[in-house]
């Protein structure tokens, strides 16, 4: 019984291990657009997007989409007309963390977390001029490098930044990816301040080929369990 235990938990790592690296490759590998199209007839839709920010010099964040369009905002089942949002599609974004010499001063008005970084997106694009009130990503992919030189890679069908502005909530089914570990849960919070992943539902977590279930678990972006 341990022994088949042991091979659906190797069956279900290999299988997440090629959903997110084919994944990552089919939108990385795409001819680059260095400069965005409108796409015919649709005046709040871009194709082909890759933008990339510096801080002092080093690279610290860079999205690229299949597309990104202004939408009304979606709440619950309906878009409310008014509420305008920006919305990517097949989104891919690194995320450098920076080494603690390299963060803003907290007084400082540059601040250097993932939101603050996705927010700047919005204003990177001249062509959408309109007042947004949010973000949103289907099929995203948040790869986050840590200081040494590690990694990270959460997968969503879908993404969107909290309106508190305090979370990344992804859902309908996360991967996240941190060496040998993987989580798989339905919906889940990233709390960008405290830098922890929070999901309230149901989870698979699989550890060196060890798979752990239950419901409702803190962890940090290295997998490591948070105990409140």
């Amino acid at each position: 019984m341990g022994d088949l235990l042991k091979r659906i938990a190797f069956f279900i790592i290999i299988c997440l291990s090629g959903f997110i690296l084919l994944n990552t490759y089919s939108v990385m590998t795409r001819p680059e657009i260095k400069q965005p199209q409108t796409e015919s007839g649709h005046s709040d839709t871009l194709t082909g997007i890759r933008l990339t920010h510096h801080y002092k010099e080093k690279k610290i964040f860079s999205i690229q989409a299949k597309t990104v369009s202004v939408k009304n905002k979606k709440i619950g089942f309906f878009r409310i007309g008014g509420l305008k949002q920006l919305e990517l599609e097949n989104m891919i974004v690194d995320y450098f963390e920076p080494h603690g010499t390299d963060i803003a001063h907290p007084q400082s008005s540059q601040a250097q977390d993932l939101i603050s970084y996705l927010s700047k997106t919005t204003r990177s694009i001249p062509i959408f001029k309109k007042k947004l009130v949010g973000f949103a990503a289907h099929n995203a992919t948040i790869q986050y490098h840590h200081p040494d030189h590690s990694l990270t890679i959460i997968n969503a069908p879908f993404m969107e930044i909290s309106s508190d502005r305090q979370f990344l909530e992804f859902r309908k089914n996360v991967a996240v990816h941190f060496q040998n570990k993987f989580l798989i849960c339905k919906n889940l919070n990233y709390d960008v301040k405290r830098s922890r992943i929070v999901s309230n539902d149901r989870f698979t977590l699989i550890d060196n080929g060890i798979s752990q279930t239950g419901k409702g678990i803190c962890m940090n972006l290295r997998l490591d369990h948070i105990y409140q």
